[in-house]
């Protein structure tokens, strides 16, 4: 009667087993998880907080990218219109070389330009020409003006003059910002443990050691501030350089080139090879003129004295008497 007791008794004790088993299982996994939701929530406020700003400057930009065209004299530049990522931050700036028959006047059309566009002149060299005959008056003008509004900006600065290069860089500082604000929420926790500190220390040497690193980390904490804000600032607005030169109004514009094909194509490249030959023949014959010269002076006394002796000695021969003939018995 025993034997049939003793399985009743080893199932109870594995399902005892079991049981606790699955207790420690499900404790452990609510404990991990309850840690790794605290130890989330910090880093997603920071990412929110990052992508907040990244938010509000890719909406700065997103305004901007009508009107990439009119960036010619007498016609309309080729517009590229090219999407903004959203969610990212985007800084946006760009240079234009204008040529224009009067660097005075047209300076003054490109402060009125950033002035419509709510911005400014943030540096200024103008050069005007005081020579009439050499058209060497320069002007070269930093603008500031919102990143909303740098394509209209630049298309109202093209008909100022005839845009003869430009250039448009934009740079992603969505990385840069976001790792910048992170460093500076683990600054400002930092600082805020640094102060419960000094206030339960008691000993001068304690307290002059809390102090001096406070103070390093609040530098530190001012000159991200400074870093993120200049980041902010870059992305917000945008910066023109604008150089503008006097051009000669009589210089004649230049015309696309022809097509290199063709019968007439074929002739003007022959004709050009021939010229470029008799050209080079001339110039090697002017390279070698005072060599011939030179040459000359000294090679023609040397012959005449030569073809002289050589008459000489001829007629020496002629004049000498022809020896006896001699008679033989």
């Amino acid at each position: 009667m025993s034997l049939p007791t003793r399985p009743r008794g080893r199932l109870a004790a594995a399902a005892s087993a079991v049981a606790l088993t699955l207790l420690l299982a499900t404790g452990c996994s609510t404990s991990s998880g309850d840690e790794g939701a605290d130890l989330q929530e910090p880093a997603s406020e920071m990412s929110d907080s990052a992508m907040d700003g990244g938010d509000a400057g890719a909406a700065d930009d997103s305004g901007g990218e009508e009107g990439r065209g009119g960036l010619g004299a007498g016609e309309q530049a080729e517009q590229v219109t090219q999407a903004l990522p959203e969610g990212r931050m985007i800084a946006r700036d760009a240079t234009l070389s204008v040529a224009v028959e009067d660097v005075d006047r047209a300076a003054a059309e490109v402060r009125a330009a950033a002035a419509a566009a709510e911005g400014w002149v943030v540096s200024e060299d103008v050069a005007p020409d005081t020579d009439p005959d050499t058209y060497d008056g320069y002007a070269v003008l930093v603008i500031s003006v919102p990143s909303t509004k740098l394509d209209s900006t630049l298309t109202a600065i093209g008909p100022i003059g005839q845009v003869t290069e430009s250039t448009l860089t934009s740079e992603d500082v969505t990385a840069q910002f976001t790792d910048t604000t992170a460093r500076i929420a683990t600054l400002e926790s930092s600082i805020t443990r640094l102060r419960g500190l000094m206030e339960d220390a008691t000993g001068i040497d304690d307290i002059v050691a809390l102090e001096r690193e406070l103070a390093q980390r609040e530098a530190d904490l001012d000159a991200l501030k400074g870093l993120a804000e200049g980041l902010e600032n870059d992305v917000q607005r945008s910066s023109i350089t604008v150089t503008l030169r006097e051009a000669d109004p009589a210089a004649p514009v230049e015309e696309p080139d022809k097509a290199s094909t063709g019968f007439a194509a074929g002739l003007d490249s022959g004709w050009q090879a021939f010229l470029g030959a008799v050209t080079f023949v001339l110039t090697a014959i002017g390279a070698l003129l005072p060599f011939i010269i030179v040459a000359a002076i000294i090679a023609v006394p040397v012959l005449w004295w030569r073809r002289r002796r050589a008459v000489n000695a001829g007629n020496s021969r002629d004049r000498s008497p022809d020896p006896a003939p001699t008679h033989t018995e």
